[in-house]
């Protein structure tokens, strides 16, 4: 029977060092419809720490990064976004008079309760923004990556974790009120 030699690793030691850190994962954030509680985004990205649209767009709407098409071929990509029980996005825009003009919206409803919860902006007006972009090429240069993103309503989505609070919920409910009452 021979000793162990003290210098090489052990068997434990070597499984441990082969098993990724779960300490480098990013948390993932589950929120479910304001009005059914069905659940329709998980994402790694703070919701309250995303940008807002700004005036003249009245709604203040969460602007949420999608992952494009091609996140396979980068590995660096760090949060992630998608999309659960959602409705496709309707098929005929909706025209938003604006102060500065007008906007063409694509719905995005609660799959169970058909609430509009968020929505795309067309393509035509928008190309950057817009769910049928193409992830490269195309219009732009060679390379250049074109950012999908989804507009959230204010109030219209609650997380996992203060679906039992009543005073989250309040505060979710007065900013759907907030918005809905100055567009």
């Amino acid at each position: 029977m021979s000793t162990p030699d003290p210098q090489s690793p052990t068997q434990d030691q070597s499984l441990q060092q082969e098993q990724p850190t779960i300490q480098n994962r990013l948390p993932v954030h589950t929120h479910h419809c304001r009005f059914c509680n069905h659940l329709l985004l998980a994402t790694t990205r703070d919701m309250a720490s995303l940008p807002r649209r700004k005036d003249p767009a009245k709604d203040k709407a969460i602007i949420l990064p999608l992952p494009t098409s091609d996140t396979s071929e980068d590995p660096g990509q760090e949060h992630y976004s998608i999309l659960l029980s959602t409705t496709v996005p309707d098929r005929k825009a909706t025209l938003v008079r604006r102060e500065d003009g007008f906007e063409k919206r694509l719905f995005l409803r609660c799959g169970r309760c058909r609430v509009v919860v968020g929505y795309f902006l067309d393509g035509v007006l928008f190309p950057m923004t817009s769910v049928a972009a193409p992830a490269s090429g195309g219009d732009g240069e060679e390379g250049e990556r074109k950012e999908k993103v989804v507009y959230l309503l204010p109030g219209a989505l609650v997380e996992t974790g203060a679906m039992g609070d009543e005073a989250a919920l309040k505060g979710v409910d007065d900013e759907w009120r907030g918005w809905s009452a100055e567009a």
